[in-house]
């Protein structure tokens, strides 16, 4: 029965769709590499650098992601994934003619603002095209193209850049977003829906009518509400542990892309879990158990400085994440109506943002005085 809901789930636009997503994650792992490279161990810079690039990627989420929905509720969703793919390719594509510092920050924020109108797209064109009962199994299948392109994917990208070169790694990326862009222009689903935003005032209006619905639903608020104080305490980890990885270890960009890749392999086998038995238990116990496996086990780096204990405790961060995310993502879905679904994704990620970027803000701090 498993089985057949994997085989169910990955067929037709959907399969389409996971394989573009497949090639496009693994080449912005290889991009993600590259840069880390550049700013952490080319030129030696610190936490402080580190921050800046998790913010350049962050504060998109935060001034588009409402609007961007609203969008995305009016335009035609394929057209979207399909532009912001290109657009994406264009502006890795220039970094390997430009370089400074400044201009990949500034790169780094369009390419993240770019994404905040294919995301909530991907995300509202996926109950279009598979059955309500796979609902699950697709956005488990989802979250697998992530993981594995996680797991495999920073260790590759590093031995690229080390060996080949940063300038061949973006190269990489730039050729995954066109594979994305061609895999989702064959997919027969056209993408269209009704309406379009006429004026500003219109557009404001849709945007508030998302926040508002966020608020008013009550499964979406508790899911916006738990979410939001998880990543105040969790969301400005990222920047302070690259620094942790190359000061407090000692590793270099090779060794970042295998510690790296344990968060991915523990989402793999999280994803495989919940696509195949996933429906046997309630979406209410998954998340509990992905708060468990996503915090507690982020104590124990703080006690034992170990590479193996910092790799098993990052696999079991992953396993964390996906059980949190995808049942989240699902329960969204289905409560969302299908006319203002980008609006909900858009605003929902706005308001997470918020958080993370607070987390970073004072973690940054304490990192720095304690």
């Amino acid at each position: 029965m498993a089985m057949s809901n994997i085989r169910r789930t990955l067929r037709g636009d959907f399969l389409k769709l996971w394989i573009g997503q497949l090639i496009s994650n693994f080449g912005d792992q290889f991009f993600f590499m590259a840069i880390i490279g550049i700013i952490l161990f080319d030129r030696g810079m610190g936490a402080e650098y580190a921050a800046l690039m998790m913010v350049a990627m962050s504060v998109p989420a935060l001034i588009f992601g409402p609007i961007a929905g609203s969008y995305v509720d009016r335009w035609n969703r394929k057209k979207t994934m399909i532009v912001a793919d290109i657009l994406r390719a264009t502006i890795v594509f220039s970094l390997i003619f430009y370089g400074e510092i400044w201009y990949m920050f500034l790169s780094l924020f369009i390419l993240s603002s770019l994404s905040r109108f294919f995301f909530p797209a991907r995300n509202a064109i996926i109950p279009q095209i598979v059955d309500e009962e796979l609902l699950l199994s697709a956005n488990s299948m989802s979250q697998m193209t992530n993981m594995l392109s996680m797991i495999i994917g920073p260790a590759i990208g590093a031995a690229i850049v080390g060996i080949l070169g940063g300038d061949t790694a973006i190269l990489l990326d730039v050729v995954s977003f066109f594979m994305s862009a061609l895999f989702i222009y064959v997919m027969r689903y056209s993408g269209a829906v009704e309406g379009k935003v006429e004026t500003a005032k219109r557009l404001w209006k849709e945007t508030t009518d998302g926040l508002k619905f966020c608020w008013q639903n009550r499964i979406i608020r508790h899911m916006l509400l738990m979410t939001a104080i998880i990543m105040a305490f969790l969301g400005g980890l990222n920047p302070i542990f690259m620094i942790y990885i190359r000061d407090v270890l000692g590793m270099n960009l090779m060794g970042f892309g295998i510690i790296d890749s344990a968060q991915g392999l523990g989402s793999l086998i999280a994803s495989i879990a919940l696509t195949v038995i996933g429906s046997a238990f309630s979406k209410k116990s998954i998340v509990f158990s992905g708060i468990m496996m996503a915090s507690i086990p982020v104590m124990l780096i703080t006690f034992v400085h170990h590479t193996f204990i910092v790799i098993e405790t990052l696999s079991l961060v992953g396993i964390g994440v996906v059980f949190f995310d995808t049942p989240i993502t699902t329960l969204m879905q289905e409560a969302a109506p299908d006319r203002i679904r980008g609006r909900v994704f858009g605003a929902f990620g706005a308001i997470l943002q918020v958080a993370i970027l607070v987390s970073m803000g004072i973690e940054g701090v304490l990192a720095d005085m304690l």
